[in-house]
């Protein structure tokens, strides 16, 4: 056993220095993968309070202009492609139902 330390004690501390390497790259990709899905859910969050701002605003109006029904479609299938639930899906298509301009 003596002799396969001294003969291999370059092999051992090679193989040794590559754990501790890939041990660091694993806990780097650990910590990027986590920031990422903070930003995610920081994102996802913002994108519903609009979306939700943007409906409520259009209700009570009782149209829905159509720079806001593209802006509300474009956050809506991000917000969605996000991850977001289904909360906000009945409150989506409840609005794009609405008209276009205001009637008379």
């Amino acid at each position: 056993m003596e002799n396969f330390i001294s003969d291999d004690w370059l092999a051992i501390a090679t193989l040794a220095i590559q754990a501790g390497i890939l041990k660091f790259a694993y806990s780097l990709y650990k910590n990027f993968i986590q920031k990422e899905a903070n930003r995610d859910c920081a994102i996802r969050g913002l994108l519903r309070v609009e979306i939700i701002n943007i409906c409520h605003n259009a209700e009570k109006e009782g149209f829905l202009p159509i720079w806001a029904l593209e802006n509300l479609t474009d956050m809506y299938n991000t917000y969605k492609a996000l991850g977001g639930n289904g909360a906000i899906t009945g409150l989506y298509n409840k609005t794009i139902q609405l008209p276009q301009c205001k009637e008379d």
